[in-house]
C-alpha cells in the first residue's frame, strides 16, 4: 500500500511539473507572487514574460489581473483584449474581472455623483474634487463598456465645470451607447438650446421623435426650437403635428396659437389670409382653454383675436370670464374696456378703462 501511494505521489508531482513547467520563469514568479499579494513583484517579473512571449496569452491575462489590482483599468482592458486575441483560454476568468471592475466603478461613480449634488458650490475646491473623481470612475466604466448612463453622468460632471466642449463630446457618447432612448437626444437637444444653437437643437429633437414618437418633450423643443430659428412655417406643423399625437398638453395647442397671432399679426396685404390665420389661431386657443381653463394669457389673446374679427358676443363672454378669473389683469380690463366700447356701452368702458389704468400704476 505504501508503494502504491509512493507511486501516486510522484504521479502528482509529474503532473505539477509538467503544468509549471509550460510557464516561463518569468511569469512562473509573476504567478507565485500574484497570489502572495506582492503586486509590485508580480507586475514587473509579468511585464518581462510579455516582452519575451508576446504570443503567452496567460501572460498577457496575469497581467491584465494584476493592472486591474492596480487600478490601471485602461490598460487591464488592453492586456485582456490581447489574452482574448491569441486564445480564448482565460475568457470565464477575464468576464469575471470585467463585471467586478465595472459594479465596483459605477458604483464609486454614483456614490461621487450623489456627493456632488449636495455641494452647493460645484466649483468650489471640494466640488471640483468631487466632479473629477465622478469622472474618473465612470471613465473607468466606460473602458469596459461604453455605457449611457456613465457617459450622460460624465457629461453633467463636465457641464458643471462649465466646459461645454467635453460635456457635448460625451453627450454625443451617451448617444451612441444607446441609441434607442430618447432622453439622449433630448439632452443634447437642451444643450445646443443653451448654446442658441436651435437648427442644431431642432435635429436632435426630432431624432428623440424618431426613436419615440409620442414622446412630449421632443414633440414640443423641436416644434420650439424651430421657432427660435425663425423657422416659423415648419415650427407651426411641427407644433400642429405634435398636437395631433398629444391632444391633451395644453402647452402645445398655447404655443400653437401663439405663434398663429404672432404670425397673423405680420401679414400686410392680405386680409384673407390675416383672418384665415387668426381663425386658426383662436381654436388652438379654445383648445388650450378646454384642456386647461386656468391660462391666464389665453383669455388675454383670444379676447384680441375675437375682437379684431369682430366677434363681439365671443369676446365678451371670454373677456368676462377673464377678468372674474383674474381681476388684477390690466390686458384683460383693457380689452373689455375697449369691448364695451365697440358695444357703445360708454360707461362700463370708461370703468374698465379706470380699472386697466389703475392696475398698470400698482
Amino acid at each position: 500500500m505504501r508503494s502504491i501511494n509512493v507511486v501516486f505521489a510522484v504521479v502528482l508531482l509529474t503532473i505539477a511539473l509538467m503544468v509549471t513547467s509550460c510557464r516561463p520563469p518569468e511569469l512562473e514568479q509573476a504567478v507565485i507572487d500574484y497570489n502572495g499579494g506582492r503586486y509590485d513583484n508580480a507586475y514587473t517579473q509579468v511585464l518581462s514574460a510579455t516582452e519575451k512571449y508576446p504570443d503567452n496569452e496567460e501572460a498577457w491575462y496575469y497581467l491584465g489581473e494584476i493592472q486591474g489590482k492596480k487600478g490601471q483599468i485602461k490598460e487591464m482592458m488592453e492586456s485582456f483584449n490581447k489574452s482574448l486575441s491569441l486564445k480564448n483560454t482565460y475568457q470565464a476568468e477575464i468576464d469575471m474581472a470585467k463585471s467586478n471592475y465595472y459594479g465596483k466603478y459605477y458604483n464609486d461613480g454614483v456614490s461621487a455623483y450623489n456627493a456632488v449634488i449636495q455641494i452647493e458650490d460645484k466649483k468650489s475646491e471640494q466640488g471640483i474634487k468631487r466632479l473629477d473623481q465622478v469622472i474618473e470612475d465612470f471613465t473607468n466604466v466606460n473602458y469596459i463598456k461604453n455605457d449611457y448612463m456613465a457617459n450622460r453622468l460624465i457629461s453633467i460632471s463636465y457641464q458643471f465645470k462649465e466646459d461645454d466642449e467635453n460635456s457635448l463630446k460625451y453627450l454625443y457618447a451617451a448617444a451612441e451607447a444607446k441609441p434607442d432612448t430618447a432622453l439622449a437626444y433630448i439632452d443634447l437637444g437642451y444643450h445646443f438650446q443653451r448654446q442658441q444653437e436651435f437648427l442644431k437643437a431642432a435635429e436632435q429633437f426630432k431624432k428623440g421623435i424618431e426613436v419615440d414618437p409620442k414622446n412630449q418633450e421632443c414633440l414640443i423643443r423641436y416644434a420650439e426650437s424651430l421657432d427660435m430659428a425663425e423657422k416659423k412655417e415648419e415650427a407651426i406643423a411641427a407644433y400642429k403635428e405634435a398636437f395631433e399625437v398629444v391632444p391633451d398638453e395644453k402647452a402645445i395647442p398655447f404655443n400653437l396659437g401663439l405663434l398663429l397671432f404672432k404670425q397673423a399679426n405680420a401679414i400686410e396685404n392680405d386680409e384673407a389670409k390675416k383672418k384665415e390665420t387668426m381663425e386658426d389661431a383662436i381654436f388652438y386657443f379654445e383648445k388650450a382653454k378646454e384642456i386647461d381653463p386656468n391660462i391666464k394669457e389665453v383669455y388675454d389673446l383670444l379676447g384680441t383675436l375675437l375682437l379684431q374679427l369682430q366677434q363681439y358676443d365671443k369676446a365678451k363672454a371670454i373677456l368676462e370670464q377673464g377678468v372674474e378669473l383674474y381681476p388684477n389683469s390690466s390686458t384683460v380690463w383693457q380689452n373689455l374696456s375697449f369691448l364695451y366700447a365697440k358695444l357703445g356701452d360708454k360707461k362700463r368702458a370708461e370703468e374698465a378703462f379706470e380699472k386697466s389704468k389703475q392696475l398698470q400704476e400698482e
